[in-house]
């Protein structure tokens, strides 16, 4: 049996770099949705510009294929809004130099808007039980 090895030798990576980051850089398919994520999230930022601000809570950008750059909406009123803005977006961005033909609107579907609208919003890095206990502990004695 062999074992899957990585496309690249194991030197070109620093000890210890196992972050996203440096293995797109040396593996093509990474690298190559990392530039697609980077250019969709200018895109996005430069989209923002000429969207009200109301409106773009409710967009997700997502990604360009082909020249059509897709934006997901919370709803299809988001949606509606949002395709009233479109010919203003996208002159916007081909004259901010991006290479566009068309924006493609998508409503979330419904299932997944319930999904995440039941998930707990998470207060940032929770702290092991352990930690607080020690923590505690430590402040009692410095009083």
């Amino acid at each position: 049996m062999s074992r899957h090895r990585p496309p690249f030798p194991a030197a070109s990576l620093q000890k210890g770099a196992g972050s996203l980051s440096a293995w797109a850089q040396v593996t093509l398919p990474i690298a190559a949705l990392r530039d697609a994520a980077l250019l969709s999230r200018r895109m996005w930022d430069a989209a923002q510009q000429v969207l009200p601000i109301a409106l773009s809570g409710g967009v997700q950008p997502g990604r360009l294929q082909e020249g059509i750059w897709s934006l997901t909406a919370s709803s299809s009123a988001v949606a509606a809004k949002l395709s009233q803005f479109k010919p203003t977006v996208l002159r916007h961005l081909q004259e901010s130099g991006f290479t566009l033909r068309d924006i493609r609107i998508r409503v979330q579907p419904q299932g997944e808007r319930t999904a995440r609208a039941a998930q707990p919003q998470s207060q940032g890095p929770t702290c092991p039980t352990t930690v607080k206990a020690r923590l505690r502990a430590l402040l009692a004695k410095a009083d």
